[in-house]
C-alpha cells in the first residue's frame, strides 16, 4: 500500500510539472524561431545531380549571407555539362537571389529563396560545428535533388 502511496504522488507531481512545463517550453520555442541563431557569410556548394525539367547534373558554388534578423542575400554560380558535340568547356550561370529564413530551438531551420526570373525555392538545414557550418537539401519550389554544405567566411 505505501508503494502504491508513492507511485501515485511521483505520478502526480510528474503530472503538474508537465502542465506547468509545456506551455513555458512553446514559449521558448516561440521566441527562438528566429534568425537570430544565424549572421554572416557562408560560403556553400552544392550539387544537383538530377533535375525533372533539366536531366543534366549541375554544381553551384555561392555566398549567402544571413542578417541575423531573418532576411537573406546571395549570388551563386551555377556550372553545368555543355551537351554540344563540340562543346570544350563547361556552361556558367551567375544568379543572384534573395528571401527569408526561420532558425529553430534545435539548430534546424528553413530559408525561401527567391530568384529572379525563375520563382520561389525552399531549403530545410542544420547549424553545424558550433555554428560555422551548415548542411541543406532542396525541399520545395522544383523537382530537383539538391543538397550542399556552407561554412562561414
Amino acid at each position: 500500500m505505501k508503494n502504491r502511496s508513492r507511485v501515485i504522488i511521483l505520478a502526480a507531481v510528474l503530472i503538474v510539472g508537465i502542465a506547468a512545463w509545456m506551455p513555458l517550453r512553446s514559449l521558448r520555442v516561440a521566441a527562438q524561431t528566429s534568425g537570430a541563431g544565424l549572421k554572416g557569410s557562408f560560403g556553400f556548394t552544392a550539387t544537383a545531380p538530377y533535375a525533372l525539367s533539366n536531366p543534366i547534373p549541375a554544381a553551384i558554388l555561392g555566398v549567402i549571407t544571413f542578417d541575423g534578423a531573418r532576411n537573406l542575400t546571395g549570388n551563386q554560380t551555377i556550372v553545368s555539362p555543355d551537351l554540344s558535340a563540340t562543346a570544350t568547356t563547361v556552361q556558367t550561370q551567375a544568379v543572384p537571389f534573395t528571401g527569408t529564413y526561420s532558425v529553430y530551438a534545435d539548430g534546424t531551420g528553413n530559408l525561401t529563396t527567391q530568384i529572379p526570373g525563375v520563382g520561389t525555392n525552399t531549403v530545410s538545414f542544420v547549424i553545424t560545428d558550433g555554428g560555422s557550418g551548415l548542411m541543406f537539401v532542396l525541399t520545395a519550389g522544383t523537382n530537383s535533388l539538391i543538397t550542399g554544405t556552407a561554412r562561414k567566411q
